[in-house]
């Protein structure tokens, strides 16, 4: 579950406990879900003009790497899918 107001993010009762980026990830790609969401695309919403542009960085990489690592501590993470060449995007 996924409280857009308080920026949380819980698994059953039990909250995770993720930076403000990585929640602002997963709420844009929640928003989203079903559609594949290219790093520019997700870089441009969290980042907006602060990311310069630099798309080949592996910033957007690393806070998935993290998001998926929290969650898994929880349950299986088959739902947040890396698209090959293009990004990510939440299968649900």
């Amino acid at each position: 579950m996924i409280d857009l107001t308080r920026r949380l993010v819980f698994f059953e009762k039990e909250e995770i406990e993720l930076s403000r980026r990585e929640f602002d990830l997963l709420s844009y790609m929640l928003l989203h879900k079903n559609r594949p969401l290219t790093r520019s695309q997700l870089s441009d919403h969290v980042w907006g003009d602060y990311s310069e542009g630099d798309y080949d960085s592996n910033f957007i990489d690393v806070h998935i790497k993290n998001i998926r690592k929290k969650m898994t501590a929880f349950a299986p993470v088959e739902w947040l899918q890396t698209i090959r060449g293009i990004g990510y995007k939440i299968k649900i």
